[in-house]
């Protein structure tokens, strides 16, 4: 027992959340880890189609496009990132992969003002972390836009949302925590 009557190992258990840090389009994105598969370079992945990997088919995924940003191609710092969610499995190619960040959930701030619309479902919030602020993924619209990629085969394909610009310019400016 401690000095202040609470025994070793009885501290508090605390949310604890993961997320893997990307950038595309010199914009960083936060994905929950739970979906992480796995990561590939270009070379490694020797396909811009679906990639089949330990016996799982990974259908690609342009998220550049689904968030209305420039795709930059390949550079040396490029990866491809396996994610899976309820059997939907996907490639999504990035410009850079800046680590993995574990923090308590009541670190994810809320979206600025300036997300008033659709957005609010895309986006989980900002992450704030070691290098800057990332803004988190809503995993279901992140799987959901493998599932409209799939859609285009049968003709059922919604267009892609634009990213509102507001909100980059806001992280840019530094939002107040």
């Amino acid at each position: 027992m401690s000095l202040r009557g609470h025994n070793r190992g009885d501290a508090a258990h605390v949310p604890v959340e993961r997320y893997l840090i990307v950038s595309i389009d010199a914009r960083r994105f936060a994905l929950s880890a739970d979906l992480i598969q796995g990561l590939l370079t270009p070379e490694e992945s020797r396909s811009s189609g679906t990639l089949s990997v330990q016996g799982r088919d990974y259908a690609p995924l342009n998220l550049a496009a689904r968030l209305g940003l420039a795709d930059s191609g390949d550079g040396p710092e490029s990866r491809i990132v396996l994610v899976a969610r309820a059997g939907v499995c996907a490639c999504i190619r990035v410009e850079q992969v800046h680590g993995l960040v574990e923090l308590e959930r009541s670190h994810v701030r809320p979206l600025p003002d300036q997300f008033r619309g659709d957005e609010r479902a895309w986006y989980t919030g900002l992450i704030l972390f070691d290098e800057g602020v990332a803004v988190g993924l809503n995993s279901d619209w992140l799987v959901g836009g493998v599932m409209q990629v799939l859609g285009a085969v049968t003709g059922h394909v919604q267009h892609p949302p634009h990213l509102a610009q507001v909100g980059f310019d806001g992280m840019r400016k530094g939002l107040p925590c």
